[in-house]
């Protein structure tokens, strides 16, 4: 029997009403933008006033996108249903009573093709009630309605490429206006995001007129590194039309274009090789240096120094990409100028100095595995790490941690893997199969949640900020325990 009861935050306009369930109030599909439908598919986000009552006892759409079967031991929430009509956030608070709590927005990862703000592996409630902190949860376009760079096909209307991007500024600007009503207090946002959704949240610091948005970041294995060449999103863009049959200009069909077919044929031309993926030129989704919506490359938002008055957390797992080979997506590499293929990738001019280092650190371990250990440090260990000296450098605070947390008995095979920090950053370790029959993950999981609420509330994970010696908090023992 539900014990869940009414209840109703007055913002601006509009009467929004929620339930609680004793622990914490609820706000479901709140909208913060016009339903990007028809004519604007493929078009950046466009404002709307909420007026009225406001019913948000339901949860929205997700954005639309291909849901696949999840491995057993991947995380898992109840669910959620995906529909075009997903500019839509949710919000959790402990009580509609006045008082200014930090306020974490949290950005859904992905790879920019999945994801949902709601019905996924988070606690939401446990998390507000046990931190005393506002969270909300927006959805966002992803794949092509998302990202899909259609400057040159269909002219200056269509210049934005990032309009997944800009749906989340615009709950951002939502959560300015409106979230003093909800018990936070707009003045103290942190910002949380893992993989997509931190990149997302690190291309931030490329854009103009959002420092004020937001405090602070936390952001697990996504730093400001992998940003799209615009000839590159272009091509890929271009391979997308003429598969769907559709013409340069042609916005009738544009418009007309079914989503299941969209999700189909954005599949067709991206890239599954992770090294291909996000080496120089890679065909995938994600933030493209379009010079309309994101000014300049995050890394050179954060030289110059705009940002450093912003707290920067970077996370990364020891083992990032074992993940993509469990999952069977990464083919087992045969020898040794497979390595030295991938390695080249990124690193054309000294791959075999590269793999002679990897060798010399790592005697006698498989070709696969020195694929896996360059992919992880390149992708995501190495850019976390220089994102933070240049923070560092202009003034700025930051603090890194390496995840090192492995999964016990059969599944240890599977290492710290990406994405295997989330759960325990945001407390909800009980929804993550691979936790069971670990006695100390529990305790990692308040230390680790811990460290982020109190971040979102004074700027403080409780470690060592990025310096030249002490810069890394190693949670987990250096075994992978």
């Amino acid at each position: 029997m539900s014990t869940d009861r009414a209840i109703s935050a007055v913002s601006r306009k509009a009467t929004y009403h929620g339930l609680d369930d004793g622990s914490a109030a609820r706000f479901m599909n709140i909208r913060y933008a016009a339903p990007p439908l028809g004519p604007l598919r493929f078009r950046p986000p466009q404002g709307i006033e909420n007026e009225g009552d406001i019913d948000a006892r339901q949860p929205g759409f997700a954005p639309p996108q291909q849901l696949h079967e999840r491995p057993a031991w991947a995380p898992r929430g109840a669910g959620f249903q995906t529909g075009e009509d997903c500019l839509n956030l949710n919000v959790w608070t402990p009580a509609i009573d006045g008082a200014k709590r930090p306020v974490i927005v949290h950005a859904f990862g992905g790879g920019f093709q999945s994801g949902a703000g709601q019905g996924t592996f988070h606690d939401e409630p446990g998390f507000v009630a046990r931190g005393d902190v506002v969270l909300v949860r927006p959805n966002m376009r992803v794949g092509a309605p998302g990202f899909l760079h259609l400057a040159k096909a269909f002219g200056p209307d269509y210049a934005t490429a990032n309009r997944g991007m800009l749906d989340f500024i615009a709950a951002l600007e939502w959560v300015r206006d409106n979230i003093a009503a909800f018990g936070g207090d707009p003045d103290n946002v942190t910002l949380a995001g893992m993989s997509s959704g931190a990149f997302t949240i690190s291309a931030l610091f490329g854009v103009d007129g959002v420092a004020d948005l937001f405090r602070r970041v936390w952001v697990m294995s996504g730093p400001a590194s992998r940003i799209i060449d615009p000839d590159t999103a272009t091509d890929m863009a271009a391979d997308f039309l003429a598969r769907a049959g559709i013409a340069p200009g042609d916005e009738a069909a544009l418009e007309a274009i079914g989503i299941d077919d969209i999700l189909r044929l954005q599949g067709a031309v991206l890239a599954t090789h992770l090294g291909e993926r996000n080496a120089p030129g890679g065909r995938t989704f994600g933030i493209v240096l379009d010079g309309a919506s994101l000014a300049r490359h995050p890394m050179e938002g954060l030289a110059s120094g705009r940002f450093k008055d912003h707290g920067i957390v970077a996370g990364w797992t020891r083992d990032e990409a074992r993940m993509w080979y469990a999952m069977g997506v990464m083919p087992a590499v045969k020898d040794r100028a497979g390595v030295l293929r991938t390695i080249g990738l990124f690193f054309p001019d000294d791959a075999e100095q590269r793999l002679v280092m990897l060798e010399n650190e790592r005697p006698g371990a498989g070709f696969s595995e020195y694929e896996e250990i360059f992919l992880s440090r390149t992708i995501y260990r190495d850019p976390a790490i220089a994102m933070l000296a240049v923070h560092r450098d202009t003034g700025g605070t930051g603090y890194g941690y390496e995840f090192r947390w492995s999964p016990p008995g059969e599944n240890a095979c599977l290492g710290a893997a990406h994405g295997f920090d989330e759960p325990f950053v945001f407390d909800s370790t009980d929804r993550f199969p691979l936790v069971r029959g670990n006695g100390d993950a529990p305790a990692l999981a308040r230390s680790m949640s811990g460290a982020l609420l109190s971040y979102a509330r004074n700027g403080d994970p409780g470690w060592p900020c990025f310096g030249a010696e002490a810069f890394r908090q190693l949670w987990g023992s250096p075994d992978g325990g």
